[in-house]
């Protein structure tokens, strides 16, 4: 078979360079320019995208092998129940440049006058400070260093025109990563001793737009590859696989200008919001959080994948009434719009494409609790005078799970830093065999601030923590036995 090439776009044009993005993985291609690819054809518009590898190694093979095309299988399973895989071929991409290679040819992208869009997506450590990197480095380590010396280089190519400046639209997995960048850059130019004017520039002529991603992307498609070349036709080393759902969320503050790059107007999965924070909530809790109340009442009940935990009628129950019940009404959304989005999320959790292993989801259980779930149960108990009942047991599970208290503990040793390892051995020593000593136990690991930021232990919460671990351990856990303790609460 040939290498893929123009002739898999069916007489789709190639637009012209107009953005630039850095970051050349799976995520980036099967998203945003997947997103950009569908928005060209849809508005006739030509919006073409030049990626920058800002890493020195990575990849063996480079996009501009294939012209800069590749495919993307978007597969799931669609709101009638059935399962979808659609192959698009994207053209938007139409070359890449590794930073470490070719740094001139990266610094001639902010001198030309096309380039008015700049998207990032260099891993959640990505958007950090360096303080080893320089002005001179070529290139600089750290990409907001590389961002830095970018800007530096279009403001004097344009003498400082404000037309001239980028809109930055981050997508890194952390929290205001627009901001973030934007902060790091300024705090560059100013110990760079760049000058004020372009320090003024950066902040009048430039904005940097805040954003949460949201698709599952498990990248190439190793294990039927061979089966998928055969019936596309040609050979692809830069396939990728993502499921059917994507939501984007871009957040225009007040005061910033309105985007240049027109994907809301073309894609209704994506969002132009004055504030994400309340989209950030319902992903955490919803997606992030479901996740996370399930994971450890599933790997001490033997269940070892996601998808095979939600399509049990006890799985599926138990995120139906966590949702319902304990999720959804402490959320500021629309309700009808919180009820569809958790409804598309159990479909995510039930695709049949991607094996998701619960154990993976365990690492660092505890910090995920608290961030993910925590809040939605001490509401819960501010409501209603008592713990959420699903959101409780599942609090006792984690401890089950990290005391390895459950039949097959030996496979799934608990995966966090030594020291909160260490802290959880302590605490379950306190479990001398008697009534006493488990409360003691319970309540040291309610009150651990290490776990949960402050103290949550309250003698409610501990009475209903110190019930459901004893159900928990009372007998070697299955599903079934988990269906049980599900339907007596």
């Amino acid at each position: 078979m040939t290498i893929i090439d123009a002739s898999a776009l069916n007489g789709r044009p190639r637009p012209r360079a107009r953005i630039l993005q850095w970051g050349e993985g799976n995520f980036l291609r099967a998203f945003v320019d997947w997103k950009i690819d569908r928005m060209n054809e849809a508005g006739g518009l030509d919006w073409g995208v030049v990626i920058v590898r800002p890493i020195a190694e990575g990849n063996p093979h480079w996009l501009n092998e294939q012209d800069g095309l590749y495919t993307v299988l978007s597969r799931g399973v669609a709101d009638d129940g059935a399962k979808v895989s659609e192959a698009r071929v994207v053209g938007s991409v139409l070359k890449e440049i590794g930073a470490h290679q070719h740094w001139s040819e990266v610094l001639a992208l902010a001198r030309d006058p096309e380039i008015t869009v700049v998207i990032s997506n260099t891993t959640d450590a990505g958007i950090a400070y360096m303080p080893t990197v320089k002005y001179a480095d070529a290139p600089q380590a750290s990409f907001p260093g590389k961002m830095t010396r970018l800007l530096h280089e279009r403001w004097q190519a344009f003498g400082g025109k404000p037309d001239a400046g980028w809109q930055m639209i981050a997508c890194e997995l952390i929290d205001h990563n627009g901001d973030e960048l934007r902060r790091i850059v300024l705090r560059h130019a100013e110990e760079w001793g760049l000058e004020a004017a372009f320090i003024a520039w950066v902040k009048e002529a430039n904005a940097f737009y805040n954003t949460l991603v949201d698709r599952i992307v498990p990248g190439y498609p190793r294990a039927d590859a061979e089966a998928i070349e055969r019936e596309l036709g040609y050979t692809d080393r830069f396939m990728t696989t993502g499921e059917l759902f994507h939501f984007f969320v871009i957040e225009r503050k007040p005061g910033q200008p309105e985007l240049r790059l027109p994907l809301a107007q073309h894609d209704p999965d994506t969002v132009v919001v004055p504030d994400a924070t309340p989209y950030k909530a319902r992903k955490v809790a919803i997606l992030n959080g479901a996740h996370t109340a399930l994971c450890a009442l599933s790997l001490i009940s033997g269940v070892a994948t996601v998808g095979e935990a939600v399509t049990t009628k006890v799985g599926a129950k138990f995120l139906d009434r966590l949702l319902a019940e304990e999720v959804i009404p402490f959320l500021t959304l629309p309700k009808d719009e919180l009820q569809a989005f958790a409804d598309a999320v159990l479909r995510r959790f039930a695709n049949p494409y991607i094996r998701h292993l619960w154990y993976d989801i365990s690492l660092n259980g505890l910090v995920k609790y608290q961030t993910r779930d925590l809040d939605r149960l001490l509401a819960y108990i501010d409501r209603h005078g008592k713990p959420a009942p699903l959101m409780t047991l599942a609090l006792a599970a984690w401890l089950v799970f990290y005391l390895g208290r459950f039949q097959g503990s030996d496979a799934y040793p608990p995966r966090d830093s030594a020291d909160i390892i260490a802290r959880v051995k302590a605490i379950g020593a306190l479990d001398d065999g008697t009534d006493k000593g488990r409360e003691a136990m319970v309540s040291a690991y309610l009150g651990e601030s290490a776990f949960w930021g402050r103290s949550i232990d309250t003698p409610v919460l501990r009475s209903a923590v110190l019930a459901d671990f004893a159900d928990l351990t009372a007998a070697p856990m299955s599903i079934e036995r988990l269906g049980q303790l599900i339907d007596a609460r």
